[in-house]
């Protein structure tokens, strides 16, 4: 284990890692997250390892810009746009229909992938060094509370991660999840945007 604080100024080291297979805990504007290079299939299989996740888990991917998400999604709905322009940078995670090439570990049971764009400045700019997509998920075991601390971190993922950054005490309410794999738009979970405030931009949902 490895604890940095989380400086805007080390990020291309960090992201130097990351291109070797490294694995981080890192902070977002939820909560802590697990990540390595979304492309690097062996590294999302290290992070299943160390979460012990079951075998239907699948990781969402932080990217920089709308358009990058055209390296992971095979389909793009007009709604989507919609979503991106009112919500983005933000807690609003949409799936979108994955490209079939992506590592298994980054496509639900449904095909589809998880993708947002993260406000958190350290985050957004570490995606934008690596210039492709950072998987993220929260940085717990199976079954435990995600971190909103590195004091709630548990040593067994601290142990197993290649670096730790400190980002502080973050905001903890976790990002709202909308498939847009189906018509109309399903809620998978409501967080930090509401069910409100997506139906006032797009209509109704499921």
């Amino acid at each position: 284990m490895n604890l940095q604080l989380a400086q805007v100024e080390w990020v291309p080291e960090v992201a130097d890692l990351l291109r070797r297979g490294g694995v981080i805990v890192y902070p977002t504007e939820t909560v802590y997250g697990l990540g390595c290079i979304a492309d690097d299939a062996r590294a999302a299989e290290r992070i299943a390892v160390i979460k012990g996740s079951h075998e239907q888990a699948s990781f969402l991917i932080l990217v920089h810009e709308f358009e990058m998400i055209l390296n992971y999604a095979a389909k793009i709905p007009d709604s989507a746009r919609v979503l991106a322009k009112a919500f983005w940078p933000g807690p609003l995670t949409l799936i979108l229909p994955a490209l079939p090439e992506l590592p298994s570990l980054l496509k639900g049971p449904t095909g589809g992938v998880g993708l947002r764009v993260s406000p958190h400045p350290w985050a957004r700019a570490l995606v934008e060094e690596l210039g492709v997509g950072l998987v993220s998920t929260s940085a717990n075991l199976h079954g435990r509370p995600a971190p909103v601390s590195l004091m709630e971190l548990d040593q067994q993922v601290g142990d197993q991660a290649d670096l730790i950054i400190d980002g502080g005490a973050l905001a903890g309410v976790p990002s709202t999840v909308l498939d847009l794999c189906v018509e109309p738009p399903l809620l998978r979970r409501e967080g930090a945007v509401s069910r409100a405030a997506i139906e006032a931009v797009v209509g109704k949902i499921g």
